[in-house]
């Protein structure tokens, strides 16, 4: 049986000694939100771990100076109020080239491909320009650029059109520098970004091919033709009935030969093991039997 990471759920008092702008979040009113937010937004916020739950609704409460629950129930009946909500509840990346073991294994992937038609490469659930980001500097190092398709996809409008314009709000310039150090990149970091009203923007010659999708994977239509999905560490959100939904929707839409990232503090459920192989145990990524996407190595 497949390990899932522990979505332990903290005592009771550890909820109600929180309280933010005069609201405690207890397990009782967590569990209401998140029922009430999954049949309004039809995205499964009651598969969530409660603790999660509990620091993202502090985190809207305080942000938004929500007084009381009733207050945000009625806001998430308006549609303007929707787009704030979807931009801040999401959590950010910290780091471009996050784990950077595992983008030094994908470049070494990537030279090895092995097909001419141009590839899709979708981030199902993307809420900052991180991961992406990072792919583009990989592909570029590799002279790739015009072979990919990237597609990304998220509730927040807003999260979207920045990664499409390159836009990172959160800068963390010390670290991803060194972490671009850390998978020996062929370049100084600094040739790939310009810091504009002390944004980080990526050159625009690397977010051409960039396609966003508006609007949760769960409920949506999948991209079709797709090579490469990055899902890293997305499951630790989600109960395993959940995450074995994810899964499955993902994998049904990657070609055969395709990869997918899951991110090394996930397991790939049993259940779809036997039509996988994994590629790298310890960065949990996998390849869907087949040979539609082609790789030398095989």
């Amino acid at each position: 049986m497949a390990r899932y990471l522990s979505k332990t759920i903290p005592s009771t008092s550890s909820f109600e000694n929180g309280s933010r702008n005069g609201v405690a979040f207890g397990i009782k009113e967590i569990k209401e939100l998140s029922s009430y937010m999954a049949e309004r937004l039809g995205m499964p916020y009651d598969h969530s771990p409660l603790s999660f739950l509990k620091r993202r609704l502090s985190y809207i409460f305080r942000k938004h100076n929500l007084r009381n629950i009733e207050e945000f129930k009625q806001l998430l009946n308006s549609d303007d109020y929707l787009g704030r909500f979807h931009a801040n509840f999401s959590v950010n990346t910290t780091e471009m080239f996050r784990d950077p073991g595992f983008w030094r294994y994908l470049r070494t992937l990537l030279k090895s491909l092995s097909i001419s038609d141009k590839i899709n490469v979708w981030l199902p659930e993307i809420a900052s320009g991180e991961e992406v980001f990072s792919f583009l500097i990989i592909i570029d190092e590799l002279e790739l650029t015009d072979r990919f398709n990237v597609i990304c996809q998220h509730p927040s409008l807003q999260k979207l059109n920045n990664i499409k314009k390159g836009i990172l709000e959160d800068k963390n310039l010390e670290v991803n520098k060194s972490n671009y150090t850390r998978i020996e990149g062929q370049k100084s970091f600094n040739d790939y970004y310009t810091i504009d009203n002390n944004r980080f923007v990526l050159n625009q010659s690397l977010v051409k091919n960039i396609e966003i999708v508006h609007g949760h994977f769960l409920t949506v239509p999948a991209p079709s033709e797709v090579g490469i999905i990055l899902f890293r560490n997305k499951m630790l959100y989600y109960d395993k009935e959940i995450s074995v939904s994810c899964i499955s929707k993902l994998i049904s839409s990657l070609l055969p030969g395709g990869v997918i990232a899951i991110g090394a503090k996930e397991q790939m459920p049993d259940s779809f093991e036997s039509g996988l192989n994994c590629l790298n145990i310890k960065e949990k990524i996998y390849k869907k039997h087949g040979f539609e996407i082609i790789w030398e190595n095989e």
